[in-house]
């Protein structure tokens, strides 16, 4: 961890676009009321860039073109993201008995060795996934008792065991992840090790290639990432232990994270205020379209190895980034390269149809920034920002405001990620297709950030996440009423949960940078998405675990949780068409 750039540095980079358009009009604002006061004001680096990339244009032609290039990553990013659904997915399964494999015969010989359990909540019941009678199964097949054109009558009171070996249904999978390493029965845990390791690699890529984006540019990074991508994502098609297949996926996670955050940066830094939201709230559009394709694609390849290859080799187009992503001229600004800024800031201006910038402007605005880096006592060393960390945790939960409304949207993040994925790979538990779940839940992701957009001018930030909170959780407790062989009717609460809690979730983006002041906005955000992957590497063990219990149980923990988060998102203050707090100070003497 480092600083303001430490392992929150993920979530951060997310909301860079919320958070700049925020800090910008309060920097406008204080500008304004030092200039009402007579003082002398001096533009900073950043509103004096911004003031040179309105003259180029900063929200144009050339700033749509670079959105769809930045976003493009967002297609694979879904792909692998959601992967697991379809190559961990759990094929019905029952004990391979000792004594019967080679048996010779047309009859379901599992009528008589295998349990049979009756399904909560209307189910229609399956042969037991993890026992078998105990019987001298040797002794039968001698006897020719199993060969005849009927199943003899075997008493049903006898004792069972539980089995290391299992066959495998064919009729829907023909391959997965589960089968090909048993991870079934009291190994089953393993196959919710698979995502949750992953959410760590995502939380691991974005604490490490966001500092090194910083450090060596966000177009380095994005590149070298969609290298490794790659190479990792084909490499996993020709794993063939466990141990690498997850390690491998880490760093797909990993890369992942080098590719789309850097990539936001890029587009947030060369964008004007008018055309942040949109593009923020959009740039998830692709990974919208992702989410609905994978299961086109899985439909249609049964095999998980040969469906991990149709998943990364596409991922081959990213390398076009070396051609078509230009780096951040905010960046190679900061870093001291003033002729390419100029050259980025020409083309700008020359696909926006605007005035080529001027050197002299560009080189002044360098000396300014040289000045400002020079006056700042911002140290680069690790232990110092490491320390520096801890203290504006500290200051996150030592006064009362403070740590009410932190508290309640770590809570909030925790939830809403929880959720989100848990709905996802619930298809199971519901008896519901996972094809038309996965699809269903990626195609309402769009309509519900329109709906955002204009319920959060109506209604402001705090109503809005209270009531998508409570629907959502809503939805998914009448589950818990509603027979599982109702399958589309469950299939619908899913799907309108997911619509409500992708919402929640945009809210809970811009709400969380809106709640804390300038010093420790990054921090707080960052620590948010922290808890965020958290949830999500939570969630496989509550779809596979609890469900086991229960078909509804896993969606009665997110109702639950949900409506939690809405109640409490009633305690924080609203923050719409207000000044973002500068202090802790200014904090503590509000109400809340």
């Amino acid at each position: 961890m480092s600083g303001e750039k430490d392992a929150t540095e993920a979530a951060t980079n997310e909301m860079n676009g919320a958070v700049k358009e925020m800090m910008m009009t309060l920097k406008t604002i204080q500008t304004e009321e030092e200039g009402k006061a007579g003082e002398k004001v001096t533009p900073c680096s950043s509103e004096a860039f911004q003031t040179l990339l309105g003259k180029v244009g900063d929200y144009g032609r050339w700033q749509w073109r670079i959105f769809f290039i930045t976003s493009f990553c967002g297609l694979f990013n879904a792909f692998h993201n959601l992967a697991a659904v379809f190559l961990c997915a759990s094929p019905d399964h029952w004990c391979q008995v000792p004594g019967l494999e080679g048996v010779n015969t047309t009859l379901d010989l599992r009528n008589i060795s295998i349990p049979w359990e009756v399904e909560e909540g209307g189910g229609a019941g399956k042969y037991s996934s993890c026992s078998y009678y105990v019987r001298d199964w040797d002794q039968l097949v001698a006897s020719g008792a199993l060969s005849g054109d009927a199943l003899p009558d075997l008493p049903t009171n006898v004792s069972t065991t539980t089995c290391h070996h299992w066959n495998y249904d064919h009729s829907i999978y023909k391959t997965t992840v589960v089968e090909e390493w048993d991870l079934v029965c009291d190994r089953r845990y393993l196959a919710s090790m698979v995502q949750s390791t992953y959410m760590g690699g995502v939380l691991a890529g974005a604490i490490i290639l966001s500092e090194l984006s910083d450090k060596f540019g966000r177009r380095t990074v994005s590149l070298v990432s969609s290298l490794g991508l790659i190479v990792m994502g084909v490499g996993v098609t020709f794993t063939t232990h466990y141990i690498s297949f997850i390690l491998l996926r880490f760093f797909i996670a990993a890369f992942t994270s080098g590719i789309f955050l850097p990539n936001f940066v890029i587009l947030m830094e060369v964008v004007g205020p008018e055309g942040r939201t949109i593009m923020g709230m959009m740039y998830q559009g692709f990974f919208s379209v992702g989410f609905s394709l994978l299961p086109a694609i899985a439909y249609f390849v049964r095999e998980w190895r040969y469906l991990q290859l149709c998943i990364s080799v596409p991922s081959v187009l990213l390398l076009l980034y070396y051609w078509v992503l230009p780096e951040s001229p905010r960046w190679l600004l900061v870093k001291g390269r003033p002729q390419e800024t100029m050259k980025v800031l020409t083309k700008v201006a020359k696909v926006n149809g605007c005035s080529s910038p001027q050197q002299e402007d560009v080189d002044a605005l360098f000396q300014q920034i040289n000045k400002e880096t020079a006056q700042s006592t911002t140290s680069t060393n690790i232990l110092k920002k490491f320390v520096r960390f801890f203290q504006s945790i500290i200051t996150l939960l030592s006064t009362r405001n403070m740590r009410r409304r932190c508290l309640i949207i770590f809570f909030s993040w925790f939830v809403v990620s929880m959720v989100y994925y848990g709905l996802t790979f619930s298809g199971g538990n519901i008896n519901a297709s996972v094809y038309l779940l996965v699809f269903f839940s990626g195609a309402v992701e769009i309509p519900s950030y329109f709906l955002v957009c204009w319920t959060l001018k109506r209604f402001g930030r705090r109503l809005n996440l209270s009531v998508l909170f409570t629907i959502c959780g809503a939805a998914c407790l009448l589950i818990l009423v509603v027979p599982k062989d109702q399958v589309w009717v469950n299939l619908t609460l899913a799907t309108a949960g997911k619509f409500f809690n992708s919402a929640a979730f945009a809210v809970c983006y811009i709400y969380s940078a809106e709640l804390v002041p300038t010093g420790v906005r990054n921090i707080a955000v960052g620590a948010s998405s922290m808890f965020a992957r958290l949830g999500s590497a939570l969630a496989p063990f509550i779809v596979d675990l609890l469900g086991e219990l229960h078909y509804a149980v896993p969606s009665t923990v997110f109702g639950l949780l949900s409506i939690s988060a809405g109640l409490l998102a009633l305690l924080l203050p609203e923050t719409s068409h207000t000044r973002l707090p500068e202090t802790v100070a200014e904090v503590e003497a509000l109400i809340r």
